[in-house]
Order: structure tokens, then C-alpha cells, then sequence
């Protein structure tokens, strides 16, 4: 049955809703899931350039990320000659902003959605309400606290230690610094680039952390969100947390800016929050005000063994674990779940 409270085609241009595939679902973008345009097979320039369009050059989240990257990169703390020594100045400036932009980011979307409830269930994936009960499960026995806990803790403090590690880095020369001025089309290429590589490292890590063993003892801290909110993007074991942000160690070995590095880290930190948020925008004032698209992850949390990567590159469907929304993807991850917990 598909859901009242829908906006129309017209406000949201790149997702209409076509009625839940089944009761599992509030509200769901058209399916099947599609991946970005990168892949498609006779090329597609005009549909390529309106993503690019609505994903890296308007109000996106991503865009929101590549724009903080550059304030912060070139106003607010550039590399200078101070970071070729660890000094408790510098170094707590780094520590200080990653914490209050996850409070801003994660906790600003939990208020909206969760907090003040300001859209409802307007393009909310799970028709469940986020649960706000004690839990057992979670520790201080509530999903939020314990959410928040996780990814303040260990979250934003494990990838502040990555980016006092890089700047140091950066600094030293121990990472040549790449300019816009000598290499133009390199420095715009590496942002995309960046993006690409995540997407398979994600895959990869993904994939060990779902080994039986693995999973036990630290990815099923994660996946105790099975109802995710914003909080649940960072809520993730130490051990785990290591290994996703790890990502951000390829600017040692490809040549790039501190802004890259920037870029790529407030991707895998802030957008876990909106890749987390549970709905596909924020909708506000009758519009969409920004889009977070994110129901491709939200299958992973739904269905555990499936979209291991994320809607940036086909991985998961060039090994057999994609599960494109429908009730056929569905059975089938559900019988390759049974097969591998046999």
C-alpha cells in the first residue's frame, strides 16, 4: 500500500515513490536501486552530467562535505609550518572541531527527524518508530545514548588521530602537497577519485567484517541498529572504526591537498550520519531541502548480507551480493544468509 504522504514527482526529480514493494517498508525511491551513472554501458553523458549535477554541484550532503573541506583547508586551520611538531594547540583544534561537527551533523538530523519529529514519516524508510525504549541490547540501555556514545568516543576521535597523523604529514613533506595552480585537472579529478576508492575499500572491509568471527565480536556492535537514526552512522567498535576510516590513508600514496584528505574524511564520518538517517531528504517548507539518499545502505541494514558497498561503484553486483529493492533480491539474500550461517 503505498504511502499518503508523499511530495510529488516534480519536487524530488530523482525519486518518485511507486508504493512500498512490500509491508517492510514505509516509503521507498523508485526501483530497482540504480548505481551511479559512472557504469553504464552505452555511456549516458546526459544522464552522467545531471548527477554530477545534482550529487557534487548542488545542495547535496556531498556538496555540504566538499565545501567544508575547502573552509577549513584554506581558512579555517591550513597546514602550515606549526604542524611539523605535535603541540597541544593545533593538535586539540583538530580534536575540538571533529567532535562538534559530528554533534552538529549527527545530533542536528536526530533533533529533525527524531527530536522534534519535523517531518513525521514523511520519506522514512522503516514504517517501525525510532525506537526511544530501554534496550538491554545497547549500553546505558538505550539505542541513542548508545549511538552517541560510540561515535563521539571512538568515532571522532579516531579519525581527529588520522588527520593529526596527515597534517603532520602534510607539513613535513613527507606527503607532497598537490596545488590547483600546477595540476588543475588532477586536483578536480582527485575528488572523484576519492570517492571511488572509498567505495571500494568500503566494499572490502565490509566484507571481512562480515565473516562469522568478525562479525561477532566487532561488526555486530553496528548492526545492533537494525532501525538506524544518524547516530547509528558512527556507532561502530573500535576495531571497526580503525578500519573504515583507514580509508583516509590513500592521500599517502596518491598525490593530493590537505583539502582531499579533509574531503574524504568528513565523507566517511559526517555522511555515515546521513547515510544512517533512516529517510531519503529532509523535507521542509513543502520541498525537499536537502536530499541524504541513502536507501541503498538501508537495505544493508535491513537484510544484513547484501549491498556490502555503497551506490558509488558496482561491487556488490559484480559479486553477486546486490539487492536491488525487489521481493526476488530479497529471497535470494535471505537463502544466501541461511547458506552461510548454516
Amino acid at each position: 500500500m503505498a504511502s499518503t504522504d508523499t511530495p510529488t514527482k516534480e519536487a524530488e526529480p530523482d525519486s518518485k515513490n511507486v508504493g512500498p514493494m512490500s509491508r517492510e517498508w514505509h516509503w521507498h525511491p523508485e526501483l530497482p536501486v540504480k548505481y551511479a551513472p559512472y557504469w553504464l554501458w552505452p555511456a549516458q553523458p546526459r544522464r552522467l552530467a545531471k548527477w554530477v549535477w545534482q550529487n557534487w554541484l548542488q545542495f547535496s550532503d556531498r556538496s555540504i562535505f566538499l565545501a567544508l573541506a575547502f573552509l577549513v583547508a584554506f581558512w579555517v586551520q591550513p597546514v602550515g609550518q606549526e604542524q611539523t611538531s605535535f603541540s597541544l594547540g593545533w593538535v586539540a583544534w583538530v580534536f575540538l572541531r571533529n567532535w562538534l561537527l559530528l554533534l552538529i551533523v549527527a545530533g542536528g538530523l536526530h533533533h529533525w527527524f527524531y527530536g522534534i519529529d519535523g517531518q513525521g514519516k514523511l520519506l522514512k524508510y522503516d514504517p517501525r518508530p525510532y525506537s526511544k525504549r530501554k534496550n538491554a541490547l545497547f549500553k546505558f540501555d538505550y539505542q541513542t545514548w548508545d549511538n552517541v556514545y560510540h561515535s563521539m568516543v571512538f568515532g571522532a576521535t579516531i579519525l581527529s588521530l588520522f588527520e593529526c597523523f596527515l597534517r603532520w604529514s602534510y607539513a613535513s613533506g613527507l606527503i607532497t602537497t598537490l596545488s590547483f595552480s600546477a595540476h588543475p585537472i588532477w586536483f578536480v579529478l582527485m575528488f572523484a577519485l576519492l570517492a571511488l576508492w572509498q567505495s571500494l575499500h568500503f566494499y572490502v572491509v565490509h566484507l571481512v567484517l562480515h565473516q562469522p568471527f568478525i562479525y561477532r565480536h566487532v561488526h555486530a556492535v553496528h548492526h545492533r541498529n537494525v532501525n538506524t537514526g544518524p547516530w547509528s552512522g558512527m556507532s561502530m567498535h573500535p576495531i571497526e572504526v580503525m578500519a573504515y576510516l583507514s580509508a583516509i590513508l590513500t592521500v599517502l600514496i596518491l598525490p593530493s591537498h590537505p583539502v582531499h584528505m579533509l574531503f574524504l574524511g568528513y565523507w566517511l564520518m559526517l555522511g555515515a550520519a546521513s547515510s544512517h538517517s533512516g529517510y531519503e531528504a529532509i523535507w521542509a517548507k513543502d520541498r525537499q531541502a536537502l536530499l541524504l539518499g541513502a536507501f541503498f545502505h538501508q537495505l544493508h541494514h535491513r537484510y544484513y548480507e547484501c549491498n556490502y558497498g555503497n551506490a558509488e561503484m558496482p561491487w556488490d553486483k559484480w559479486f553477486g551480493t546486490f539487492h536491488d529493492g525487489s521481493e526476488e533480491a530479497t529471497r535470494s539474500t535471505r537463502d544466501r544468509k541461511r547458506t552461510m550461517h548454516s
